[in-house]
């Protein structure tokens, strides 16, 4: 299965998910700059995936940061998010 990632670009569902965790361990360990946005993202991504662990590390990390309001209005609170993940 393959999807779209922009510029008329698509890549698989297991690639993409490989990607989603080598960025999510680059941010983690602060090898890359972290934002807001892209945190809870990944988050969302690794957490459909099963990765728990992971998406639970990315939320810890996007506590650490300060989302401008137009981030928090686009990606909602951590709580919001971490409600949205689980379904509730």
């Amino acid at each position: 299965m393959l999807c779209r990632i922009g510029y008329g670009l698509s890549m698989s569902i297991e690639l993409q998910l490989v990607v989603s965790r080598g960025t999510a361990r680059g941010l983690i360990n602060g090898s890359s700059a972290a934002d807001y946005g892209e945190v809870i993202s990944l988050c969302k991504v690794l957490y459909l995936e099963g990765d728990y662990q992971l998406a639970s590390d990315l939320l810890q990390l996007a506590k650490t940061l300060q989302p401008t309001p137009l981030e928090l209005a686009q990606f909602g609170s951590i709580d919001e998010s971490s409600q949205r993940m689980k379904g509730v």
